[in-house]
């Protein structure tokens, strides 16, 4: 049995204490936010499309919180779709925030990847 002072010195490692931060914390609530909106906005509208992609999108966001990479994946896959249905509409404005959110949102998820299972 090791002395409580030499536990640092464990083989076993110690479990990690998984922070996200306030800026991830933030984005993620501004994504979940937005995506449900747009699911309650493309419902009325009945653009069912777009209804399915936002809630994929607020599923990935939850996802996400709850640190899942494949719900990560699943965000850049949605920004994707919006990338190309901005292209195909040739909208200039959609792709360039299609980009700039997807690269915020990789480089924020990044800096915490090996918290995510």
């Amino acid at each position: 049995m090791q002395p409580k002072e030499e536990h640092y010195l464990s083989r076993e490692p110690l479990p990690l204490q998984r922070q996200r931060g306030p800026l991830l914390t933030a984005w993620l609530v501004f994504f979940i936010f937005i995506n449900g909106y747009f699911v309650y906005a493309s419902l009325r509208q009945g653009a069912w499309l777009s209804f399915v992609w936002a809630l994929i999108g607020v599923a990935c966001g939850i996802g996400t919180w709850l640190w899942f990479k494949l719900a990560f994946y699943g965000i850049l896959l949605g920004y994707a779709f919006n990338f190309a249905q901005n292209v195909d509409s040739q909208s200039l404005n959609g792709v360039v925030f299609s980009l700039v959110f997807m690269g915020l949102t990789y480089f924020l998820v990044r800096q915490k990847w090996e918290y995510f299972r």
